[in-house]
């Protein structure tokens, strides 16, 4: 159960922290994420590129791999999990979603307390028991200490490069939506909140979990991801359906099939689209890569 809530918070921060602002800054990088940049080709040739992102960012960028700055450019669609701009509407209609399930609904302010001596991003602001235990998660990740110690910057997403690339193109599309995400993680705010804010009153592993994700894209350890996500699906089996069901259905695969058919569709409609999903879902026994091999798909990683 432990290695279950430890994932399901490292994908929810995955979920939740794709907005986080581009801004330019001194000493901008080229990013080589080419290793995490997959052509996909049918019998005909027709091919899409898949591209597993990191949300949270690590370097100031001033622009990625000319493998995948290539593929960006010559894509006719630049897909992403959600929008990252949505409009004050669309805002107010998601954030109803973050007090579903709230500290205080379910009687956890105690433990709230605990994590509010801890986190500088908490502290004095005990409102936020009025949220779920995913908002306080997110705020934990920004949190000064775990920027610092993990090794994060706020301002430089890769996703956030991205899908600015694409705003200028006025070619981006979602693959899901913020709404649809905020629906998932609502559905296990009640059952998981009591576990995961135990989980991240342990400060130190926070941060160690934080920093291991990011070390293993910043030196494009794939198999970082592969030996994690097939962890997982072992760990998964030991659980009773309930659980796999509410973590591994509704949280990843039925996720995973969908983001492998929007990759399908967009060959079969003879497009060269660019598919940018979070890193993990391409991973493992059950990952996008082996779906579309699974389907008769050729998958050329393009570093």
């Amino acid at each position: 159960m432990k290695k279950l809530i430890k994932i399901i918070i490292l994908v929810v921060l995955v979920m939740v922290s794709g907005c986080a602002i581009q801004k330019k800054e001194e000493n901008a990088k080229v990013i080589d994420t080419s290793m995490f940049l997959y052509k996909v080709s049918n019998q005909e040739g027709e091919y899409s590129y898949l591209f597993g992102t990191c949300h949270p960012g690590r370097y100031p960028i001033k622009s990625l791999d000319k493998v995948t700055e290539k593929a960006l450019d010559e894509s006719d669609l630049i897909y992403l999990e959600c929008n990252m701009k949505p409009s004050p509407k669309e805002t107010e209609e998601i954030t109803k979603y973050n007090m579903y399930n709230s500290i205080r609904d379910l009687g956890l302010e105690d433990k709230y307390e605990n994590l509010m001596k801890q986190y500088k991003s908490l502290k004095g602001k005990p409102g936020y028991a009025l949220y779920n235990v995913f908002v306080i998660n997110s705020l934990i990740n920004s949190d000064p200490e775990v920027l610092n110690k993990a090794n994060i910057s706020k301002f430089s997403a890769i996703d956030k490069y991205i899908y600015e690339y694409a705003q200028k193109k006025k070619n981006f599309k979602e693959v899901e939506g913020i709404e649809f995400q905020m629906k998932l993680i609502t559905e296990l705010s009640g059952d998981y909140s009591e576990t995961i804010l135990d989980n991240l009153a342990n400060k130190e592993m926070v941060i160690k979990n934080a920093k291991e994700d990011l070390d293993a894209y910043y030196s494009g350890n794939t198999q970082y991801y592969e030996d994690e996500q097939n962890l997982l699906l072992n760990q998964l089996e030991q659980l009773n359906d309930s659980d796999k069901e509410k973590y591994w259905n509704i949280l990843a695969y039925n996720r995973n099939i969908h983001m492998k058919d929007t990759l399908a569709d967009s060959i079969h409609n003879n497009k060269h689209d660019f598919i940018g999903v979070g890193c993990k879902h391409l991973y493992g026994k059950k990952g996008i890569i082996q779906l579309l091999k699974d389907d008769g798909y050729l998958v050329e990683c393009m570093k």
